[in-house]
């Protein structure tokens, strides 16, 4: 699988060069001001060495390409606006580009990224492997020592896990996260809910009581109660179902030498998944990948009254592009039972993401180092619309829920989010030790979930069993961890 992902990368890549060769990253031009007339002398700017001056050393400002997955008007177009607006006499301004965050959007990130084209700033997705994979492969711009140089104390602005987790042991700073939220929560339909007669769960629940709210919902609303949008991120899911198991989500110890794949806690997770699919009370798993079942196509047009995901909800809070009429909470993904009842917050699944990161072909590195600098601390709440809240310190949590409060009046629930942001987002958590094989272990699991999802393997327990043999000969083929 891994192999299949670096060859798509190599191809297009190829195809590419030739369109790519020549292409300069951040333009530049003139710093502004007239010229002096014949006969007048001006004194000499100092560019090279103006702290606040970020342009070229001889007086011409740049623009830098910032590259994101989100469209531009939930948030960052202002962002973007804000920025070239403070810093329009300091010599550097930005220009936003928007990629698609998925197999192919990421593709070709990657191949500009290694052909040093178009892309000096931008925002990257997914958990710490494809951040240090990009890293490693050499696309990647160490800008640690600018932040020293500025005095920026990562486990102060951004909490001591931030420091510890993504600061290489040799200093080396690759990307940071900058935003918080937690992978273990989902989307509900607060009125479906009350119209059913279902209790909203903001302190969690168990999978007995999902399965009695989803009878009651689909009895009630005559829809889908569940949409677990497997097309639109399998892998969310495959957290959802782990997240009790913290640190051992994968892996037995951290030897990380043998799977957990056969652990109860995974076939419960499956065996519910399943279950619902069986009653009609979760969209089918064909209807689901054939039709490609998003927030926008299954939830907000009230076909389903919970939708598997966290990371949408700015689509809920906009009305005009998707027309609803109903409220949206976020709540924990239930637990297998009341003997994880201390899981039942999901306050576990607290995570940090969307990594800023700089191309390693940047031309004007001191300039997206500033932007960065900037975006972290306080520059992106704009985009606190679009649901990304910011990890840095320095905001006040008081004022991000009441700002979303105002902003999101009549879409969502505010008292679902008070106690989302009773977790302390500078101490994220995350879940499971990270090695070089996560990612091909998620393939193995999701292939051997469709294969019992559709009817191919008897039942949940050899469902997982298959994986882990899978996924351990995996491990044993690459000789263990990958360094």
């Amino acid at each position: 699988m891994k192999r299949e992902r670096q060859a798509a990368l190599l191809l297009s890549m190829c195809l590419l060069l030739g369109l790519l060769a020549g292409c300069q990253q951040g333009g530049t031009g003139d710093a502004g001001g007239s010229a002096p007339s014949q006969g007048q002398t001006t004194a000499a700017v100092d560019y090279a060495n103006d702290p606040n001056w970020f342009g070229t050393d001889d007086g011409k400002t740049v623009t830098l390409n910032f590259w994101c997955g989100i469209q531009p008007e939930y948030g960052y177009q202002q962002l973007v606006d804000n920025f070239n607006a403070e810093y329009a006499d300091k010599g550097v301004q930005v220009a936003y580009n928007r990629y698609s965050n998925n197999t192919d959007g990421n593709t070709q990130l990657e191949t500009y990224l290694l052909v040093n084209a178009n892309i000096d700033v931008f925002i990257g997705y997914g958990n710490r492997d494809r951040l240090y994979n990009r890293g490693e492969a050499g696309m990647l711009y160490d800008y640690s020592g600018y932040l020293d140089s500025i005095g920026f104390d990562v486990a102060k602005e951004l909490g001591e896990n931030t420091a510890a987790e993504y600061i290489r042991e040799d200093g080396t700073i690759w990307g940071l996260p900058t935003k918080f939220d937690n992978k273990g929560w989902i989307m509900i339909n607060v009125d479906a809910f009350r119209a059913a007669g279902v209790e909203i769960p903001y302190n969690g629940w168990t999978y007995d009581e999902f399965r009695e709210a989803c009878r009651k919902l689909n009895e009630k609303t005559g829809t889908y109660a569940m949409c677990w949008g497997f097309d639109f991120n399998y892998a969310s899911k495959l957290t959802y179902v782990s997240s009790v198991l913290g640190q051992n989500n994968l892996f037995t110890d951290e030897t990380m030498t043998e799977t957990n794949l056969d652990h109860p806690v995974w076939i419960e997770g499956l065996q519910l998944i399943k279950d619902t699919m069986d009653e009609g009370w979760a969209v089918p798993l064909a209807d689901d990948l054939a039709e490609k079942m998003t927030v926008q196509t299954a939830y907000l047009t009230g076909n389903c009254a919970m939708y598997a995901i966290y990371s949408q909800l700015r689509l809920a809070m906009d009305t005009a592009t998707y027309p609803h009429d109903f409220v949206t909470a976020l709540v924990p993904f239930p637990v297998p039972g009341d003997e994880y009842a201390a899981y039942k917050d999901q306050a576990n699944q607290s995570y940090s993401g969307d990594f800023i990161s700089i191309a390693s072909g940047c031309e004007n590195k001191k300039a997206a180092c500033e932007f960065v600098r900037w975006y972290i601390e306080g520059g992106m709440n704009p985009i606190i619309l679009a649901a990304r809240y910011p990890l840095w310190n320095g905001n006040d949590t008081q004022e991000i829920l009441e700002v979303i409060s105002t902003h999101a009046a009549g879409t969502v629930d505010p008292e679902s989010l008070t106690h989302l942001f009773k977790a302390d987002r500078s101490a994220f958590t995350g879940a499971g030790y990270v090695s070089g094989h996560d990612e091909d272990i998620r393939d193995i699991i999701w292939e051997e979930w469709q294969a019992y999802l559709s009817g191919e393997i008897p039942s949940a327990e050899e469902t997982m069993r298959l994986a882990k043999l899978r996924a351990d000969e995996v491990i044993k083929e690459a000789g263990g961890l990958l360094a």
